[in-house]
């Protein structure tokens, strides 16, 4: 049976199957789906002492035959989880072997690569499998959809993020859903618990990572913040594994809100509509500010020759010269400095 990722749990409450196909490209979610599955067989009498986990890139066949053959001496339930990251030759013959050793006994959990309606129907293993329990296909949620998400673990962690919180948890992440489940686990660990406001969650995300990519792209929008603090955030970023592309990728989105914001400026005079509709600084107006400076520090015609010299840094890095492109990136950070003209406070 071929499920929508959302219907899981309205079908477990049903009934527990045989078996589960989970079909997707983030483990993030084909790990919580598992997870879903397994707290209900925990529940209907699976004992933890007989769940077994493998992988087909460390796996002898012999052990995972004898896993799902028998569920041991003090169980009569067995779960066993597999991850196949290749369906070709070895992930075809596992599957087979799966369905040969489908029993009443077994909850069999599976993780493949994301797979088209298709492919799946050209995998004939895969379909047995399937006919026997639930195939679901996870897709890359949208905005909407993470942020409905996040909004329910924190609830379950005893958490309610105001949408201010929500916003830059988001942001600061770009959309890494178990970066910001991280979070909020650790602000349950803190003891932190009701609403959560920004600069809760601001504090939370800087002492996680000491830097973060909103800490980054609010730095080059800042007209205020000294060059030397940008460098220092771009290079604990990139000591911290984020890449030269991924930094272009965050200098664009700077560029691109200052873009956006110097040209409703300069047409309307006012950047008020623009924040009211701005999924982090409608709510979060402290902020409004920093951001009206940054509009304001830099001309169209300034902010076109910085986004000439970001198109030479994606050039750079996308031939392989990292380190020429974080100069051109720091030539950016210097060239968005505080200029000679009346800044707002943020009184």
């Amino acid at each position: 049976m071929k499920i929508n990722s959302y219907e899981l749990e309205g079908k477990l409450k049903q009934q527990i199957e045989g078996v589960y196909i989970f079909s997707g490209n983030d483990p993030f979610w084909l790990d919580e789906a598992t997870a879903t599955v397994q707290n209900y067989a925990v529940k209907a009498g699976f004992t933890k002492d007989n769940i077994y986990t493998f992988s087909d890139d460390e796996l002898k066949t012999d052990e995972l035959i004898e896993a799902m053959s028998s569920p041991g001496l003090f169980a009569d339930r067995v779960l066993v989880k597999l991850k196949i990251h290749d369906l070709k030759v070895k992930g075809k013959k596992l599957l087979e072997i799966c369905s040969e050793c489908i029993n009443p006994s077994l909850l069999l959990i599976i993780h493949v690569p994301r797979l088209s309606l298709a492919e799946l129907n050209k995998n004939k293993p895969l379909l047995f499998l399937a006919d026997h329990g639930i195939i679901s296909i996870f897709y890359d949620p949208d905005q909407r959809q993470i942020i409905d998400f996040i909004r329910r673990r924190a609830y379950s962690l005893g958490l309610s993020l105001n949408q201010g919180a929500t916003a830059i948890l988001y942001s600061a992440y770009e959309g890494n859903v178990e970066g910001m489940v991280q979070v909020l686990q650790k602000m349950e660990l803190c003891g932190l618990k009701g609403e959560i406001n920004e600069e809760q969650m601001r504090e939370h995300i800087s002492s996680d990572a000491h830097f973060s990519a909103f800490d980054y792209i609010e730095s080059l929008i800042d007209p205020s913040v000294p060059v030397e603090r940008r460098v220092q955030i771009m290079e604990v970023l990139l000591e911290n594994g984020v890449t030269a592309m991924e930094l272009v990728s965050r200098t664009g989105s700077a560029l691109g809100t200052l873009h956006e914001m110097r040209t409703i400026l300069d047409t309307t005079g006012s950047l008020e509509n623009y924040f009211n509709n701005h999924r982090l600084l409608k709510s979060y107006k402290a902020k409004r500010n920093l951001y009206l400076n940054g509009a304001r520090n830099n001309s169209l015609k300034e902010l076109h020759h910085l986004i000439d010299l970001l198109t030479k840094a994606d050039f750079l890095v996308r031939n392989f010269e990292d380190e020429e492109a974080v100069m051109v990136l720091k030539e950016i950070a210097v060239a968005l400095s505080k200029k000679q003209l009346r800044l707002y406070t943020d009184d």
